[in-house]
């Protein structure tokens, strides 16, 4: 029988990634407002499980709660976010590094189906694909962040990435070619396939430069 407190645990994880998608793809916009009453009534919880899946949103600076004002999601800071990429492109090239040596057979295989998904896409909606490959792209990360091994270093790295995704979504979605991030990512599982520590470094981080240049002509 599961007690109350781990089904409420369970609860405001389910909502916490509800609401972090929703953030991350545009649905809930910046400043938007979110009711806890409205929230609860959708959730059909207590404000318990809400109010730990929101403090874990304003952990990741996705909302900000205001006293007496409420929880608003969090304007995009573009400088913010440029120093977030800065960090997170050699977070990324370590987590690659450590993951070439202790990646495991199941692992290299959700990743190489992963790159097959992302190739398919979905021909008739470019938004939908464009969806579904941050979603593919968010995912594979998050098997090297597990591969890693190491997880002081998964937890900075979860942090950064949906910051960052989230301005991928609001504002390179018509500058980012699907193809050029699968061959990207087709790399990273090369050099993960062969156990080398250095290409998978280097190619972490490329995946990562991609989107930091693409900021700096695009918004900077």
């Amino acid at each position: 029988m599961i007690s109350i407190n781990s089904r409420n645990n369970l609860l405001h994880v389910d909502i916490f990634v509800t609401i972090r998608d929703r953030i991350v793809f545009g649905q809930y916009p910046p400043g938007k407002n979110l009711s806890e009453k409205n929230l609860c009534r959708e959730f059909n919880v207590s404000r318990t499980p809400l109010r730990e899946a929101i403090q874990k949103l304003v952990d990741l600076k996705l909302v900000t709660v205001i006293p007496r004002f409420g929880t608003h999601v969090t304007p995009i800071d573009i400088q913010e976010i440029r120093s977030a990429f800065e960090v997170k492109i050699k977070l990324e090239g370590l987590a690659g590094e450590l993951a070439a040596v202790r990646i495991g057979a199941d692992q290299l295989e959700e990743l190489d189906g992963l790159i097959k998904k992302a190739a398919r896409g979905d021909q008739k909606d470019e938004n939908r694909r464009h969806n579904r490959l941050i979603e593919i792209d968010s995912r594979f990360h998050a098997i090297i962040h597990q591969a890693a091994r190491n997880p002081i270093l998964q937890e900075f790295l979860d942090n950064l990435h949906y910051r960052c995704a989230r301005l991928w979504n609001s504002s390179l979605n018509d500058v980012v070619p699907n193809e050029e991030i699968i061959d990207q990512l087709q790399s990273v599982y090369n050099a993960l396939r062969r156990k080398d520590p250095e290409s998978a470094r280097k190619h972490m981080e490329r995946h990562v430069q991609y989107f930091i240049d693409e900021i700096k002509q695009r918004l900077l």
